[in-house]
């Protein structure tokens, strides 16, 4: 479903749904779901992260790709859907129990980026 107008950017609005099999039409308005914004791509990690029961750790140890990677994408995916954050208190303890040696080893294994430590160790000044 196209959930933006191709030529002007605006979301769109569905105004018929039609079963094919019963030739049944259904017309209306209806809203499309913030899912109908994602790619296909972007769906699969979506339903990768609900299978994961939202824990980016298991999803790191799953796909193998680093966990600020990973919460990168599932920000952008946030994002693209409209969706607003919940506060970002949670955020900031989890970055500070990471331990110093701990940020060390994923900077060296790559799992983080030299801005990401850099970011942190600033937050924790």
């Amino acid at each position: 479903m196209l959930p933006r107008c191709p030529v002007c950017g605006k979301e769109m609005i569905v105004t018929e749904l039609r079963c094919d099999k019963d030739d049944v039409t259904v017309r209306g308005r209806f809203k499309p779901s913030p899912f109908d914004f994602l790619s296909e791509e972007e769906l699969e990690f979506v339903i990768l992260f609900f299978r994961a029961k939202g824990n980016l750790k298991e999803l790191e140890r799953y796909t193998k790709q680093g966990y600020f990677a990973l919460r990168g994408r599932l920000e952008k995916i946030i994002e693209k859907m409209g969706l607003e954050p919940l506060p970002k208190d949670g955020e900031a303890e989890e970055e500070e129990e990471l331990e110093e040696k701990d940020l060390f080893e994923m900077l060296k294994k790559g799992k983080i980026s030299i801005d990401d430590a850099l970011r942190i160790l600033k937050k924790r000044g």
